[in-house]
């Protein structure tokens, strides 16, 4: 059940996020502005147009430093109590600083809640957004969002390999397209090709398609126009997001995943996108648990400063050890899963052993 002094200490995080995040988003404005002032006489642009360009990165903005705005706002909240003498009273009434964890770990989920809905939704559509705006209204130019789609080879079942020239993401058809089959030995043992494959129902059209047999004395044994068959490997391809990864949900990218896993090829940086997705969203919690306690001090000679100075310092030793961690983890020396969540459970042992201080220090 949550208490009427756990419900002040919700309404006062919540309150000092948003005004955080409302500061850090003008600043975030501001900067950017006066970085893309050179756009107006480049392009021959409004000073409008390139406001909006800018606040149409600011949710992205305050998605990534978040973590950032956490720190100053359990600070905040935590200074505040002190300096009114609440958190004197709550404790002199018997009440417990491991309690604290309680109206904290409330606050930190509902921001946690929105970073994911952030990063599977808002983040996808608004940068697609102003993408297309940049394309369309600034560089006057059409600009293609998509991966490139040519020269694709994937594996098939056995010792089959498809080649697909071209692939069009728009109508979903394949061009030029040429599978190999091969024998015991590694050789080639017949080719089939076909001018280009389109959806029919729940299965395929492939157009000019011809076989050859590549044993001995090459022959073609046989070319037929058109033909509807089911082909699982189009199937897959045509339910991948062929947008850039910055532009698609967590389950599209899990999508993409899922076919790269089946053609044996390493999925680390997919999953290394999802998983830091989650442990973004993970880190306010750990965050919190660390910075409140640490900020508790009954001394009299207590110092705001030295507070803000410590919480600080933490916020920014654990942004170092993400980022170190990312970086291990795009080289390949950790896996996806410990790159994304060893900070996490590091931070998360220093916060049980903050608060077991704290708690026995009193």
């Amino acid at each position: 059940m949550i208490s009427k002094f756990d419900k002040y200490v919700i309404s006062l995080f919540l309150k000092y996020t948003v005004v955080v995040q409302i500061v850090v988003g003008i600043i975030s404005l501001l900067a950017s502005a006066a970085m893309h002032t050179d756009l107006i006489d480049k392009y021959k642009v409004g000073i409008v147009q390139v406001l909006v360009f800018d606040m149409m990165k600011i949710p992205y903005l305050l998605y990534t430093t978040m973590p950032m705005s956490i720190v100053i706002s359990t600070m905040l909240v935590m200074l505040t109590l002190i300096k009114n003498n609440e958190l004197m009273a709550y404790v002199s009434l018997g009440g417990k600083i491991r309690n604290l964890i309680q109206p904290f770990l409330i606050s930190g989920a509902v921001v946690s809640l929105l970073l994911v809905l952030t990063a599977n939704t808002i983040n996808p559509k608004v940068m697609y957004m102003r993408e297309k705006y940049a394309a369309e209204i600034i560089y006057k130019k059409e600009m293609d969002i998509r991966p490139s789609l040519t020269n694709i080879w994937m594996k098939l079942h056995g010792n089959k390999f498809i080649h697909i020239t071209a692939l069009d993401p728009e109508k979903m058809e394949f061009h030029y397209v040429t599978e190999y089959t091969l024998n015991d030995k590694l050789q080639v043992e017949s080719i089939e090709t076909y001018n280009s494959a389109k959806k029919d129902g729940d299965k395929w059209k492939l157009f000019n398609q011809k076989k050859y047999d590549m044993m001995n004395v090459p022959k073609k044994t046989y070319d037929v126009r058109n033909i509807t068959m089911t082909k699982p490997i189009f199937d897959e391809l045509s339910k991948m997001p062929f947008l850039k990864p910055q532009f698609v949900s967590i389950g599209d990218i899990y999508k993409v995943a899922e076919v790269m896993k089946n053609q044996n090829v390493n999925t680390s940086k997919y999953m290394l996108q999802i998983y830091k997705i989650f442990a973004h969203a993970i880190s306010v919690l750990v965050i919190i648990l660390v910075i409140f306690p640490l900020c508790v001090d009954f001394n009299r000679n207590h110092s705001y400063i030295k507070a803000a100075a410590k919480s600080l310092g933490v916020g920014f030793g654990f942004w170092m050890s993400v980022a170190s961690c990312a970086s291990l983890g795009k080289n390949g020396v950790l896996s996806p899963f410990m790159s994304s969540f060893l900070p996490i459970i590091l931070f998360a042992c220093l916060a049980a052993f903050i608060i077991y201080r704290r708690e026995h220090a009193m």
